[in-house]
């Protein structure tokens, strides 16, 4: 008996996690993507993930995109933060992680975090991408190094939505977040960055993120380019923590 097109599909998703190249959080090609790329309908690929999704292996996000996911994944994680367009339309964000490391806390730093100035905190730089050449944010964020202490090291696959990872390695779930957002002006290295120029108007988002049980864990800074940017946001229950 001929297998059917959409498992095609399947086998196809499923080599990708078993061999590491997609992880839980990582999104997934679009469907015109998969369609291209394995010779079968939109719908085909549709139909594929409706099973894959129905088996809890991935998660779609309306506008956003469709996830890795698994039966542990906590899907509350969307409710925090969505990027969009200028229009306010949902795009989908690829983002990777140029810059991790494990730092002495400045002052600053350590204010945000409601830490001592020199207690040891790890720092992560990711640039999020629309089609994967140009960045359009970037995000600058700094934990408590108790907390995800490993998350600096190179081997470690950070996936698009980093929360997953934080929750699935290290049992760590936000609850909440504290945001303030605000417009400023590109200097060198962001203009570099984002491919704008000096000057150039960039929203800030500044955020200090909660978890179950543990409190304060990230303070967050992520920086957009105004021209392809709108921000909306559910927040969390404090309660919670």
């Amino acid at each position: 008996m001929a297998k059917k097109l959409y498992q095609t599909v399947i086998d196809y998703i499923n080599e990708q996690i078993s061999c590491g190249l997609l992880t839980i959080g990582d999104l997934i090609p679009s469907e015109s993507q998969l369609s291209k790329l394995l010779g079968v309908s939109v719908g085909t690929v549709r139909k594929a993930i409706d099973i894959l999704e129905n088996d809890k292996l991935l998660y779609r996000h309306h506008g956003k995109g469709t996830y890795v996911s698994d039966y542990g994944f906590d899907n509350s994680i969307f409710n925090f933060f969505s990027y969009g367009s200028q229009t306010g339309s949902p795009i989908r964000i690829y983002k990777t992680t140029p810059i991790r490391k494990k730092i002495i806390a400045t002052e600053k730093i350590a204010s945000e975090l409601n830490v001592e100035t020199g207690d040891k905190i790890i720092y992560i730089e990711r640039k999020g991408y629309i089609d994967k050449k140009n960045p359009v944010i970037i995000e600058k964020s700094w934990w408590i190094a108790d907390v995800v202490e490993g998350l600096q090291k190179p081997n470690i696959h950070i996936p698009d939505l980093l929360y997953a990872h934080i929750f699935k390695k290290f049992g760590l779930r936000i609850v909440s977040s504290k945001e303030v957002l605000t417009a400023g002006i590109a200097d060198t290295n962001v203009a570099e960055i984002l491919h704008i120029s000096e000057g150039d108007p960039v929203v800030i988002l500044n955020r200090h993120s909660y978890a179950k049980v543990k409190g304060l864990v990230e303070f967050r800074i992520t920086t957009g380019r105004a021209d392809m940017f709108s921000y909306t946001t559910t927040i969390g229950n404090y309660e919670e923590i």
